[in-house]
């Protein structure tokens, strides 16, 4: 099971360094990394998705509550926090039937962002699972490339 820690910290250069070392030598495997600056631009939030047992989960979490840049740690849940990510595919729609693309993906609210004669992008938002959803359908077409950012989880 994935697990999202949400994570307030100092905006320095060297925090981030930090904590994926700290995440590294305990041997975690990252899934996904997100970090941006808050509206303090003193502090900025790190979402890190791992797939890791509670027990260790709890220990990561005591350990970066230890480190003096790092001012709150939060392990999301579904209840409490809001968790989004965003995808972007580029499609080849020389090679494929373009209206069918459109009218399959009618029941995902799709952005195209940008066109040209031979590709397109495309942009959507949402939870892992429509995330995954989305890109079962998009294998089904001409997909050049696919970029996918971290989670964003924020607390009710």
């Amino acid at each position: 099971m994935t697990t999202t820690f949400s994570i307030l910290v100092e905006n320095k250069f060297w925090v981030l360094a930090k904590i994926s070392r700290l995440f590294s030598r305990h041997m975690f495997n990252i899934q996904s990394l997100t970090v941006a600056p808050t509206l303090n631009e003193k502090t900025s939030a790190m979402t890190i998705d791992v797939e890791e047992n509670q027990d260790r989960i709890k220990r990561m979490e005591l350990e970066l509550q230890k480190l003096t840049n790092v001012f709150s740690v939060n392990i999301s849940n579904d209840k409490d926090y809001v968790e989004t990510e965003m995808v972007l595919v580029k499609i080849n729609k020389t090679e494929i039937d373009h209206k069918k693309l459109i009218a399959t993906l009618e029941k995902f609210e799709i952005r195209i962002v940008y066109q040209h004669s031979e590709i397109e992008i495309i942009e959507f938002s949402g939870d892992k699972k429509q995330i995954n959803q989305f890109l079962e359908i998009m294998h089904h077409f001409k997909v050049l490339e696919i970029v996918r950012t971290g989670t964003l989880a924020l607390k009710k």
